[in-house]
């Protein structure tokens, strides 16, 4: 500060250095830009490609004529964005522009509860020109809306909300005011939603159930028989790894360990676990005991049957209640 300017604040009567003190604090604030979003339509919810699309339109209401919000917004997690009807004017001393947008946006789906999944859609606003001590975000969620004609196919839309804040980055982009990173403003549209489960768990699991009871069945066929006692099991065998590769096509590539995975698991287990128990009930007979044979069936089919029936239970109800 000049010496000058010091010495006429030494000397400045209480009220005027009050005023100083409070107009030098509401410059240090920075400008206020109300964020509002619409949702037209959400779409081509994608797992494979990690991706849904969504058509909205997004508005400012701020004081400030010399901002441009609309210019510098950014939508960060978008692969592709068209926007279209741009538009800006002001009401009553507020300016209010806003825009149409299509977007094509990132989706890191979490799949571990698949097909029983409850998944968060977010699309994200981002200042790009002023940083937080310059500009900042407040939402409008009186007019921030998702069309109640909106349907997700498969889909059920539970809730959404908007929130704003800031992202911090390492870096400076070489400004050469800042010193330790920096801080733009940003805001969050998070739609909620909850798969329509049912028709599409058993449309993708009924293969494999259907080759588990295949390989059980073998249990009803003399040991002594051993093409089909075998053959059904092997076969089984093939086609439960087959109805994996099937569901594993519309699933993202995971590191972690699925519900889908589980069920595929516990499925290989039990489809071995007749082969074991059909290669035990032969060797029984072989060795001159077809009664003792015939008894280790019946009670491999109950056991096996009652264990699959419950580990299926339990690994779908954790699923489905998120346990």
């Amino acid at each position: 500060m000049p010496y000058i300017m010091q010495n006429m604040l030494r000397r400045a009567p209480l009220p005027f250095l009050l005023w100083y003190c409070l107009a030098a604090t509401a410059a240090a604030q920075p400008d206020t830009v109300q964020i509002g979003v619409f949702v037209n339509d959400i779409y081509d919810v994608n797992l494979s490609e990690k991706s849904f699309s969504a058509q909205f339109w997004v508005w400012f209401n701020y004081k400030n004529p010399e901002l441009k919000p609309l210019e510098t917004l950014e939508i960060p997690n978008a692969k592709e964005v068209e926007y279209a009807l741009e538009f800006s004017e002001e009401k009553e001393g507020v300016q209010w522009a806003g825009k149409r947008a299509t977007a094509v946006l990132k989706k890191d789906w979490d799949i571990r509860r698949f097909p029983f999944d409850v998944q968060k859609m977010a699309i994200e606003f981002e200042e790009s020109n002023r940083d937080i001590e310059a500009m900042v975000y407040v939402p409008d969620r009186e007019n921030t809306k998702i069309d109640t004609h909106l349907g997700i196919t498969n889909w059920f839309i539970e809730r959404f909300e908007i929130s704003t804040g800031s992202k911090k980055y390492d870096t400076t982009y070489g400004d050469p005011v800042l010193t330790q990173g920096s801080a733009y403003t940003n805001a969050t549209l998070t739609v909620f939603i909850k798969r329509k489960t049912w028709g599409l768990f058993f449309s993708l699991f009924t293969g494999m159930y259907v080759s588990f009871f295949i390989s059980w069945l073998v249990f009803f066929i003399d040991p002594v028989d051993v093409d089909p006692r075998f053959g059904l099991s092997v076969g089984s065998l093939f086609a439960c790894v087959g109805n994996k590769y099937i569901v594993d096509s519309i699933l993202p590539q995971s590191t972690t360990f699925t519900l889908v995975d589980k069920l595929h698991i516990l499925t290989y287990f039990f489809l071995l676990l007749c082969i074991v128990s059909s290669v035990t009930s032969l060797r029984i007979w072989k060795n001159g005991n077809p009664p003792a044979s015939a008894r280790f069936d019946q009670r491999a089919w109950k056991l096996i049957l009652a264990l699959y029936a419950l580990a299926n239970a339990w690994l779908i109800l954790s699923a489905s209640k998120g346990w």
